[in-house]
Parts: C-alpha cells; sequence; structure tokens
C-alpha cells in the first residue's frame, strides 16, 4: 500500500544518464501519488489523542514543507473523552455538524476507540456499540459531504509494551480487535485506511530493548503519547497517504565537475578546484523538523523507521581528493566528513542545516495557527455558545477575527516554507587541519585511557561565571549531561567566553579530551594550553552538532604546561532547551603522551 515516490523529473533522468548539461540540473515536486490534493480540506477528528494536536501538526507540518507549492487547509477537531457516541463536546450529531461539516472538508481522518473499549478485557456488548456506532459516522459524513475521502484510522496502542499490562492479554490486545474492525469499515466502504498502532508497537518493542526507563517516557501515562509518540504515528498516517521518502537527492561527480542527479531540487553553478567545491541549491522540499535535542524523540527515530521512510536528504559526492571536508551551507558549518562517508552518502536530513532550521519555523508557525483555532474553538465558540444574549452578540466579531488571524497565519507558515537558494561549499582539508580538529573521543589511544586525568577535580575561572547553579562538573570525570555533573556559563551574549582549568603544577601532556550534551547551543570550541597563565597556544578546535552528544579528542605535539583554557568561540543560532547564549561542557580531561 505504501508507495515511495520518487519525483524524478525528465530533466533530472537526463542528467542521471549524462545527457543533460552539467552545469545544472532540474526536478520539481510532482504530488500525483499523494493522497491529499490541491485544494483539499482536511479535518482530523477524534478523542483526546487527536486533542493533543501533535500527530496532526506533526502530518500538516510535513505536507506544507514537503509540498510548498501545495494549497491545503487543516483543522484539529479532536475531543478529550470522546468516544463514536460522542462526549464532552456534545453528542455525536452535535460534534459532526460543528466540528465538522462546518469546514466543509474533502478529506477528514476518524480515530477514535481508546475509549469506546472502557479500558477493560474484551467485551462483545462494548464492541458492538463502537462497530455500529463508527459505521454510523461513516455512514452520516459520506451522505451529508458526497465525495468526502475519509483515513479511518486503527487506534493508536495503550502502552504494553514497556510496563506490565493490567489483565491478560492486556488493553492493547482489545485495541487491536477494535482497529480490526476499523480495518473492514474502510474496506466495505472503500475508503483508506491508517494503522497507528502497529508501528508504534514494534517502536516500543526496539525502544524498551535499548533504554527501558526512557522508553517510558515515550507514552507516560499508556494512553497519551509524548511528542516522540505522535511522531512516529504521524508518519504511520502519512505512509498511508503514499509520503514520499525524498526531500531531495543529489550526487555530484568531483574528479568529472558533473552533477549525476538532482532529484526534487535545481543545481546550479558547480565549481571545483583543489581547494573547495562549490555549488547552490534551489530545493523543492524542506527536511522534516525532529527535535533531536529530545532525549525520547532520539530514542523513538532511532526505534523506528521513521527516517528512511519519510526523511531522505541524501548528498554523494565522488572523486574527491582531500583528507577531509568541512561542509557549510550558506556559511554555517554542517560538519566535518571524510571522502567515503561523502561517497557513500551522507543524509542531510538529520544535520543541523539551515534547511532543518527554516522547516523547524514552520513547525512553530503550524503549532501556532493550531493553537488560534483551538481558541476560537474551545474559548470562544462551544463555551459562549449558549450565553446571554448580550455576550452572544459580540461571539461572531471574535470569530471573525479569530477566523482571519487563523487564515493569515496559514500565509505565513506557506512563506516560512518556500524555496530557498542555498550555497553549498565542501572546503578540503590537510592531515594537519584535520588533526587540528581533534577526533571522536572513542578514538583516545588504549595506552592514554589508562593514565591518571590530571584535570580531575582541578579548578577553573571564567570570564563569564554561571549564576544559576550549573558552576561544577567541568573537571569531576564525569560525562553525565545534567545540571550537577555539566558546566556552563552564564548567557549574556558577549562571546568569546573562557574558562580556565589550573592543573596545580607543571607536566607534560599531548591529549585533551572535552565534551557537550546534546542540550544547548554550544557551537566553536577552541582548545589552548599555557605553562605560565600569560601566553596561551591553541592545539585545536571544533565545531560541535547542534542536539548531538558529542566528546573530543585533541592531540599535540607533546608540551609542558600547567594551564589549559577552553574559548567558546559562538554559538549556535538555534535553542535547544536553554538560551542559545548559554556554553555548556560535559567535562574536561587531560592526559600525558601516549606511552
Amino acid at each position: 500500500m505504501i508507495q515511495k515516490i520518487r519525483l524524478l523529473t525528465l530533466a533530472a533522468a537526463l542528467v542521471a544518464t549524462g545527457l543533460a548539461p552539467v552545469t545544472s540540473a532540474a526536478s520539481s515536486s510532482d504530488a500525483d501519488g499523494f493522497y491529499l490534493k490541491d485544494g483539499d480540506r482536511v479535518v482530523f477528528y477524534g478523542d483526546s489523542i487527536t486533542d493533543q494536536r501533535l500527530y496532526t501538526t506533526f502530518t500538516e507540518t510535513f505536507v506544507v514543507t514537503r509540498f510548498p507549492a501545495m494549497n491545503v487547509s487543516f483543522t484539529h477537531s479532536g475531543w478529550g473523552g470522546d468516544r463514536v457516541t460522542g462526549g464532552g463536546g456534545g453528542k455525536i450529531d452535535v460534534r459532526l455538524e460543528r466540528d465538522v461539516y462546518a469546514y466543509n472538508p474533502t478529506v477528514m481522518t476518524i480515530m477514535l476507540g481508546m475509549n469506546d473499549g472502557s479500558y477493560r478485557a474484551f467485551d462483545q456488548g462494548i464492541f458492538d456499540t463502537y462497530k455500529n456506532g463508527l459505521t454510523s459516522i461513516v455512514e452520516k459524513v459520506q451522505k451529508k459531504l458526497p465525495g468526502l475521502r475519509l483515513t479511518l484510522i486503527q487506534p493508536s496502542p495503550y502502552d504494553d509494551v514497556t510496563r506490565a499490562p493490567r489483565f491478560s492479554g492486556g488493553y492493547n490486545e482489545v485495541l487491536v480487535r477494535y482497529g480490526a474492525a476499523v480495518k473492514e469499515i474502510a474496506s466495505a466502504n472503500n475508503q483508506n485506511v491508517a494503522d497507528l498502532n502497529t508501528s508504534v508497537v514494534a517502536m516500543l518493542e526496539k525502544a524498551k530493548a535499548t533504554d527501558a526507563k526512557l522508553a517510558e517516557k515515550i507514552i507516560p501515562d499508556r494512553v497519551h503519547p509524548g511528542g516522540s509518540g505522535h511522531l512516529i504515528m504521524a508518519a504511520a498516517l502519512l505512509k498511508s497517504w503514499n509520503a514520499p521518502a525524498i526531500v531531495t537527492d543529489v550526487a555530484i561527480d568531483a574528479a568529472a565537475s558533473r552533477i549525476t542527479r538532482a532529484e526534487n531540487t535545481r543545481v546550479t553553478g558547480l565549481n571545483v578546484t583543489p581547494a573547495a567545491i562549490t555549488w547552490s541549491q534551489l530545493d523543492a522540499a524542506l527536511p522534516m523538523p525532529v527535535d533531536m535535542g529530545n532525549a525520547e524523540t532520539v530514542l523513538a527515530v532511532r526505534s523506528s523507521g521513521f527516517i528512511a521512510e519519510l526523511d531522505r536528504q541524501p548528498l554523494r559526492v565522488t572523486g574527491l581528493t582531500a583528507a577531509g571536508y568541512d561542509l557549510a551551507i550558506d556559511g554555517k558549518p554542517v560538519g566535518h566528513f571524510t571522502p567515503a562517508q561523502l561517497a557513500e552518502g551522507i543524509n542531510l536530513a538529520t544535520l543541523a542545516t539551515p534547511m532543518a532550521a527554516q522547516a523547524a519555523e514552520v513547525h512553530k508557525l503550524t503549532m501556532q495557527r493550531a493553537n488560534l483555532h483551538n481558541i476560537r474553538w474551545r474559548t470562544f465558540q462551544v463555551p459562549y455558545a449558549n450565553a446571554d444574549e448580550a455576550i452572544r452578540a459580540s461571539l461572531p466579531d471574535v470569530m471573525k477575527a479569530l477566523d482571519d488571524a487563523d487564515l493569515a497565519a496559514a500565509r505565513m507558515q506557506r512563506a516560512a516554507a518556500q524555496p530557498v537558494v542555498r550555497r553549498y561549499e565542501l572546503k578540503g582539508l590537510t592531515q594537519d587541519q584535520i588533526a587540528a580538529q581533534g577526533v571522536p573521543a572513542e578514538q583516545l589511544p588504549a595506552g592514554v585511557a589508562l593514565q591518571q586525568n590530571l584535570a580531575l577535580d582541578k579548578k577553573w575561572k571564567s570570564t563569564a561565571p554561571n549564576t544559576y547553579g550549573w558552576d561544577s562538573g567541568l573537571t569531576d570525570g564525569s560525562w553525565a549531561g545534567n545540571s550537577k555533573n555539566t558546566w556552563a556559563t552564564d548567557d549574556k551574549d558577549t562571546f568569546p567566553k573562557s574558562v580556565t582549568i589550573d592543573l596545580d603544577t607543571p607536566a607534560t601532556i599531548g591529549h585533551i579530551v572535552i565534551g557537550v550534551p546534546a542540550f544547548g547551543s554550544t557551537k566553536t570550541v577552541a582548545v589552548s594550553i599555557s605553562a605560565d597563565g600569560q601566553n596561551f597556544t591553541e592545539v585545536g578546535r571544533y565545531a560541535f552538532s547542534l542536539r548531538k552528544e558529542e566528546k573530543r579528542l585533541f592531540n599535540f605535539e607533546p608540551a609542558t604546561a600547567r594551564y589549559v583554557r577552553l574559548t567558546y568561540v559562538d554559538h549556535h543560532a538555534e535553542r535547544v532547551n536553554y538560551n542559545n547564549t548559554f556554553a555548556f561542557t560535559t567535562d574536561v580531561q587531560v592526559f600525558a603522551p601516549a606511552r
């Protein structure tokens, strides 16, 4: 049922076969295979899980970022506690009239069942009420809205994976039986079905095997997933809609100065020199914004097929001659890569790129727009529908103002998603330049790892001392990313900032390891040493990634030093959990030369 759409146009195909000019390649977004069409109006209907506005807003953002030229509107109509008979927002006919028909949708999704099963072992009478009720809803909406395209959703799971079932078989087994009825009803009415249970359960099982305690946080109350679980649910819905996996796909043969693939993007201005490779791209889509600064999200994504199935943005470059390469996009460092990594291909969608930042801004607007509608609906329309006439008299004006704001926010959202020309640079590095950037700390020589950490529990002095309780942990020997074991500067926007560690006595050193946590916006850190505390020599620097816990090892010619200084040169623009002007360090460890 899931068809991966390649979106490869004739122009890109010609490039791939070498028949097009080597200076450019083009393709345009083709949504022919995607379930949603230009002009569609989508209503998401359901209970509290839909009311969370998470899998629904993730879905909305995916559509807006993957198809920025497509005009589709979205209305989020979930109500906590709902069953097929209705709930706190009114009986089912009231809910449908006010929260569905009023928006004249062309597409409607329905996810009910979590409350309908009553959180107990399977009961045939309760099940029959659910099945008959859902069948009735389908009949009603199809009669009221001829041509309406329905996606019936098999309910998301009750978490019987990370915690033991409350009764034999567990409640999710009941929901799976309800899901089978959903599929049957969809088939009988020639409508689409989306399974939001199976893939989430599979993800939970893998997540539990990796980190059982953290896995419990994916669906913390066993019913309502956090953002991490909703992301996997959105993926299941999108795959049922034949969503494309590819954002863009670019391949360059540097030896031949030729573009060999350009899918869903236009590549121009390719220039290859011994020092650098540069080109420009005008992409037809953006990657899906994923909060990889959130531990549960990282676990959920790594325990699922989300990236491979929905968020692939490969860049492949072959024919490279330098020892290594720094990739920058629009002048902003993205990462350091070996020729082998670039030849195999890197997935830009998983990296902190300007495109990812643009997509994150789109999602921010998605959330703000959805919240505007929710205020209009839940704060004014429903509470004041039966108020005194004097109060109700102004209700249409309030609702119109909020509707206008909703439409304006949608225009902002679409504008934020539009293609932008990006300038790429792959800068070649020598072995010496690579050495100065350090290597992953896992490459610490065994002979060094067994030696004494000369910085352990040593004192330090900072030019930007922290006053929020993060002024400890810099030399405690722990890489744990928490407030007890992680050190931070102040949050003033004054860079560079530095911290200097006093080893107490001069020592011959040859290796320094520093680390940063997954949170914060710490970027470029320069490492220097000094014998007298006055004259410092830089032994390396590195630009750390965003939302990634990293440890970096700097190897250098043995030298006598008493002081080790970290200089925080700049910071990432994006804020991850804390103000982006803090600089965080998990630990600093100093070693004598390898024996």
